[in-house]
C-alpha cells in the first residue's frame, strides 16, 4: 500500500552519500578542461592574428630595408616594444644610402655568414614599399641574446622577422614614424602583384 509517497516500501531505499573527494575531482576535471579550451582557444587567436594582413607596415633606411626583404637581415632593432605578430610591409625611406654603408652592411652580412659569398640586391631604391616579412616575435635585447647568442642587433627591443617576400614592382610612398597603415589601394595593389607572382611561380614549377 501507498503511505501518500512515491516509493514502495517493499523496496530498500539507500540514502546517496555525497564524496567530497568525487566533487573536487570533477571540478578540478572541469578547470583542466577549461584551461585546454582557454588555451587552444588563444593558439587559434594567435594563428589567426598572425595569417592576416591588414596593411601594417615599417620604414627603414636603405640599405637595411632591401636586405631585410631579400631574406639576409632577419633581426630588425628597435629601441620600442610592439606587440604586433604577422605580416608587416617593409618601405624603404627617401634617404639615399652612401656607397661605403652599402659596402659596409654587406660585408658585415658576410661575416655573419661565415665569410661565404651572398646574393645582395643588385639596387637599393629609395621612397617606396619593397615587400613583406612576417614578424614572429618581439624580444628584449636580454632574451635576444640568451636566443640568439651572435645575432646582429644591440638595439632594446628586436623583431624577429621570417618569411621574407620582395614585391616584383615598387610602389612609392611617403613613409611614417614607427608601424603605420599602408594607403589601402596601394595595400591591396601589393597584395595582388604578391598573390600574381606567387601564381607565376607555382606555374613555372608545376612544368618542369
Amino acid at each position: 500500500m501507498m503511505n501518500g509517497s512515491n516509493m514502495n516500501p517493499g523496496i530498500l531505499y539507500i540514502q546517496p552519500i555525497f564524496r567530497e573527494d568525487m566533487g573536487r575531482s570533477m571540478q578540478t576535471a572541469s578547470l583542466r578542461l577549461d584551461d585546454s579550451m582557454n588555451l587552444h582557444r588563444r593558439v587559434q587567436d594567435r594563428e589567426l592574428i598572425e595569417m592576416l594582413d591588414e596593411g601594417y607596415c615599417l620604414s627603414l633606411h636603405q640599405p637595411w630595408a632591401s636586405l631585410l626583404v631579400a631574406g639576409i637581415k632577419l633581426h630588425e632593432g628597435r629601441t620600442w616594444y610592439t606587440s604586433h605578430r604577422g605580416c608587416l610591409w617593409i618601405a624603404a625611406t627617401a634617404k639615399v644610402p652612401m656607397p661605403q654603408e652599402i659596402q659596409d652592411a654587406e660585408h658585415s652580412y658576410e661575416i655573419l655568414n661565415g665569410g661565404k659569398k651572398m646574393w645582395f640586391p643588385s639596387q637599393y631604391p629609395t621612397g617606396c614599399l619593397l615587400g613583406c616579412v612576417h614578424v614572429v616575435d618581439c624580444l628584449p635585447q636580454e632574451e635576444y641574446r640568451i636566443s640568439f647568442p651572435h645575432g646582429e642587433s644591440d638595439s632594446p627591443f628586436v623583431f624577429i622577422c621570417e618569411d621574407a617576400k620582395e614585391l616584383p614592382i615598387r610602389f612609392p610612398i611617403q613613409g611614417k614614424h614607427k608601424i603605420y597603415k599602408l594607403d589601402p589601394k596601394i595595400h591591396t595593389a601589393a597584395r595582388k602583384s604578391l598573390q600574381r607572382m606567387a601564381q607565376l611561380q607555382a606555374e613555372q614549377a608545376t612544368m618542369k
